[in-house]
C-alpha cells in the first residue's frame, strides 16, 4: 500500500500580504506524528510538505498523477483550505481508486462541504494518529471503516457524522515525529520573525511538543475543547530533545504547546531534566499569566528559558471577561514587571483587537496597555471567528460571517481569505467586524498599535540588535504599511 501525507501549499500570501516572512517554515509535527505511527504499524509511507517546499496545486497533483498512491491524507487550515479543496477534488476526478483521507480543524468544520464535493472519502475528527492506522486496517481487510467512530464520511450518498472525537489518550504510546521523513533544509527560524529569539547565520532553531490540549476555553479559539489536557513522558521530552540537539544542532527549542508554564509541577521537572543533561539549550514557550511565580520563572531561567509569550488579548477587563479569558489586568502587570525585574527572559504579548463587544476606545486602552507593560515583543492581531471557535458558530449561527458554504452545499473557498487577522498587511477585507468598528478602522488600528509599540528608542534599540544591516530594508519592506493613518482610524 503506497501512502503519501501532504501538507499542502500555502496561501500566505494573500492572507499575510508582507507580513508573510515573519511566519517560520516549520515541519509539519502532526503529519510527521501520524506518519510515525503508520510506520511504526509497519506500513511505507512518504511525507510531501509542499508548503517548505514552494510547490503549486499543480506540481502536487502531477506527483499524485506519477507515482499513484493508494491512500493519502492532507491536513487543512484555514489558509490551504482551497489548495485542499482543489487537490482532494482533482484526485477523486482522475484518480478515483485513491483513498482520500482529509484531517485537523478546517476539515472537520466543513466536513459535510468537502464530502459533498467529492474532496475527499473521509473526515477524521480529533487526532489521527490511531485512527489513520485503523482505516489502513479496514482498507486491507476490505472492512467497513465508514463504522469507525470519529469518521464522517458518505453512506449511500447521505452525510454520516461522527459519533465520537478522536483522543490519543496516552501520548506515551506515540513514538517521535518521523522527523527523517522531510528535508531538514526546508525548516528554521528565519532571521526576520514574530518572536524575540533572534537566529544568527549558522544557528539552528526547531519547535517539539511536550503535551496536547489546553485548560482553558476561550471562546475566540478554536482549539477543540473535547481534547482536554494529556502529556507526553518526561522521556519522550528528553529524546526529543536529544534527537533535535545532537541530530539537528539546534541550539533554540520552541515548545508548541497551548500553554507550556502552566503545569508548574511538570515544568520544573522539565527544568530539571534539562539540567541534568548539561545541555547548552535555549528554549522558548507560551506560558499562562496565573502559572507565574517567583520559583517557577526562576527555575525556567536557570533551564535555559530565553523567552516566554502570554496571550493577554485586551487591556480592558470587560472584553476579557466577554471571551472567558480569566485573566486579571492588575496580575498582568504584577506579573511581567516582576519577570522583568528578576530575570533576563524576554517576554512577549499577544493581543487582539476588534473582539465582539469592543468599541473604538477600548482598542485604543488595550494599544495603552501594551505599551505600559515592560513587552520586548508584542503581536496585535485582528479578531477573527475562526472556524471551530465558539464564537465562529455562534455568529455562523446568526448568519453574522460568510462561512464559504453556499446554500447548493457547494464551497467558496476564496472567502477564506477574509479570515485572516493581519488584514493591514494583505489588504483582504475581513469577515466579521464587531458593531462599533469598521473594517477600515480595525485596520488603522492594528497599524497603529505596531507603530505605536515599536516606535519607541527602547523597542527600536532591541529591533535594531535582532537584525543584521542587510535584513533591514526587508523588515522596512514588510512594515511599509504600517506608516501612516497617524488618526488610527478615527474619523
Amino acid at each position: 500500500m503506497k501512502i503519501l501525507l501532504i501538507n499542502p501549499p500555502d496561501d500566505l500570501k494573500n492572507f499575510l500580504g508582507q507580513g508573510k516572512q515573519f511566519v517560520p517554515v516549520l515541519e509539519p509535527l502532526g503529519l510527521l506524528s501520524i506518519a510515525a505511527t503508520v510506520r511504526k504499524a509497519g506500513y511505507d509511507v512518504e511525507v510531501l510538505d509542499a508548503f517548505a517546499m514552494k510547490l503549486s496545486t499543480q506540481a502536487v497533483k502531477e506527483i499524485i498523477a506519477e507515482k499513484k498512491y493508494d491512500v493519502l491524507g492532507l491536513t487543512s487550515f484555514i489558509s490551504n483550505g482551497d489548495a485542499v479543496y482543489e487537490i482532494g477534488r482533482w484526485t477523486k476526478k482522475n484518480s478515483p481508486q485513491t483513498f482520500v483521507i482529509l484531517g485537523n480543524t478546517q476539515a472537520y468544520v466543513y466536513a459535510e462541504a468537502y464530502l459533498k464535493s467529492d474532496c475527499c472519502d473521509c473526515v477524521v475528527h480529533g487526532e489521527g494518529e490511531e485512527v489513520f492506522v485503523e482505516i489502513l486496517q479496514e482498507l486491507e481487510r476490505k472492512g467497513d471503516w465508514r463504522a469507525i467512530e470519529s469518521l464522517s464520511c458518505l453512506r449511500n450518498g447521505q452525510y454520516k457524522a461522527p459519533t465520537e472525537f478522536a483522543i490519543v489518550k496516552d501520548l506515551t504510546t506515540l513514538p517521535l515525529p518521523a522527523r527523517d521523513l522531510v528535508n531538514k533544509a526546508y525548516y528554521n527560524f528565519p532571521s526576520i520573525t514574530n518572536m524575540p529569539y533572534s537566529y544568527r547565520a549558522g544557528h539552528v532553531a526547531k519547535h517539539m511538543n511536550t503535551s496536547r490540549g489546553c485548560s482553558f476555553h476561550c471562546s475566540f479559539c478554536a482549539a477543540p475543547k473535547e481534547q482536554g489536557r494529556r502529556c507526553y513522558s518526561l522521556t519522550q521530552v528528553s529524546e526529543e530533545i536529544k534527537v533535535l540537539t545532537e541530530t539537528y544542532q539546534a541550539e533554540y527549542v520552541f515548545f508548541m504547546d497551548p500553554i507550556f508554564a502552566f503545569d508548574k509541577k511538570r515544568v520544573l521537572e522539565i527544568c530539571r531534566m534539562i539540567n541534568q543533561t548539561n545541555l547548552k539549550l535555549r528554549w522558548g514557550c507560551e506560558g499562562h499569566i496565573h502559572s507565574v511565580d517567583e520559583e517557577l520563572i526562576s527555575a525556567m531561567e536557570a533551564a535555559g528559558c530565553h523567552d516566554i509569550s502570554f496571550g493577554l488579548e485586551s487591556g480592558v477587563q470587560r472584553i476579557l471577561d466577554s471571551v472567558d479569558k480569566g485573566i486579571k489586568l492588575d496580575d498582568i502587570e504584577r506579573r511581567i514587571k516582576w519577570i522583568k525585574k528578576k530575570t533576563k527572559i524576554k517576554v512577549s504579548g499577544l493581543f487582539i483587537l476588534g473582539l465582539p463587544g469592543e468599541a473604538y476606545e477600548d482598542s485604543l486602552k488595550t494599544i495603552s496597555f501594551a505599551k505600559r507593560l515592560p513587552l520586548d515583543m508584542a503581536q496585535f492581531s485582528i479578531f477573527i471567528p475562526y472556524p471551530g471557535s465558539p464564537l465562529f458558530y455562534e455568529l455562523s449561527k446568526k448568519g453574522e460571517i460568510d462561512t464559504g458554504v453556499r446554500d447548493d452545499g457547494s464551497l467558496d473557498t476564496s472567502v477564506w481569505r477574509r479570515y485572516s487577522s493581519y488584514a493591514s498587511f494583505s489588504g483582504n477585507d475581513l469577515v466579521w467586524v464587531t458593531k462599533d468598528l469598521t473594517a477600515e478602522k480595525l485596520k488603522k488600528l492594528q497599524r497603529k498599535a505596531i507603530r505605536d509599540f515599536y516606535l519607541r528608542p527602547r523597542q527600536l534599540f532591541f529591533q535594531m540588535q535582532r537584525f543584521s544591516l542587510k535584513e533591514l530594508p526587508s523588515v522596512f519592506s514588510a512594515f511599509q504599511l504600517v506608516w501612516g493613518d497617524s488618526n488610527g482610524g478615527k474619523q
